[in-house]
């Protein structure tokens, strides 16, 4: 198909009200029409052959990385997977990257399925942890931490929501009613006086799942790592060792009347 492309009579009355101008006059111009038919070079893309990504893709993604000795999932006021996840993540920051660390908080809806029993492929940590989310290393003064055990202690009440509950490793809260009774950072009692350093990823250190208490806390490291690689990487390590996957609820979030 042929098209003629006319001078714009717009242009025209544009370049005539220039003309008038008494400090820039256009004194000429050129205009030129441009055949377009179908000696257009075109791109076919149905010549791409994108089959052998797919089949590198879908062997990546089966590759069976280990063997689960249960099957893991979240809970409230804590969760088999949570447990899990988040120990390896504080495991990860101490020992693999040498950052000083004190404990570990992510959050039950990051989690989008289930760790199944059995073997376990590398494309089902891909279905659990779907984001591209860093882990990253804050310190939070102590007002922000009565506020971050405050957050736990609430989401810890609710047991009607899979995002109920929050995965921490590190700390420890006893909850008697709706009042926090005892919290331990390691083996020591909270203190307000002091400065603590807690392991997360980049998506809550901005606030996300409404941490706001994270917003304004001094950030000590970017890892550069992915949570989901974090995951992934440990479980890799402990075939290695022909460890199975495995965790347990430990009380680390007790809710009691």
């Amino acid at each position: 198909m042929k098209n003629n492309l006319n001078t714009n009579p717009l242009l025209l009355l544009i370049i005539t009200l220039l003309s008038c101008n008494s400090t820039n006059k256009v004194t000429s111009y050129n205009s030129s029409n441009h055949l377009i038919d179908k000696n257009l070079s075109t791109v076919n893309y149905s010549e791409l052959d994108l089959s052998d990504y797919r089949l590198e893709m879908s062997n990546q993604m089966n590759e069976i990385i280990n063997v689960s000795a249960i099957e893991m999932e979240t809970g409230s006021p804590e969760g088999v997977l949570g447990n899990f996840i988040c120990d390896l993540s504080l495991f990860t920051c101490i020992s693999i990257l040498d950052i000083p660390s004190d404990f570990c908080i992510l959050n039950n809806g990051g989690f989008r399925t289930s760790l199944p029993k059995g073997r376990v492929s590398k494309g089902k940590i891909f279905e659990i942890m779907p984001f591209d989310n860093e882990l990253v290393v804050l310190e939070l003064n102590g007002e922000q931490m009565i506020d971050l055990i405050n957050y736990i202690k609430e989401k810890s009440l609710i047991n009607h929501s899979r995002k109920a509950g929050v995965p921490v490793s590190g700390i420890r809260i006893s909850i008697v009613g709706n009042e926090i009774s005892r919290v331990f950072i390691g083996i020591e009692e909270f203190d307000t006086t002091k400065t603590y350093k807690v392991v997360t990823t980049d998506y809550l250190a901005k606030g996300g799942d409404n941490m706001t208490f994270f917003k304004n806390a001094k950030k000590i490291s970017s890892t550069g790592l992915l949570l989901r690689d974090a995951i992934i990487n440990y479980i890799e390590n402990l075939s290695n060792q022909n460890i199975k996957l495995n965790a347990q609820l430990d009380g680390r979030i007790r809710v009691s009347e």
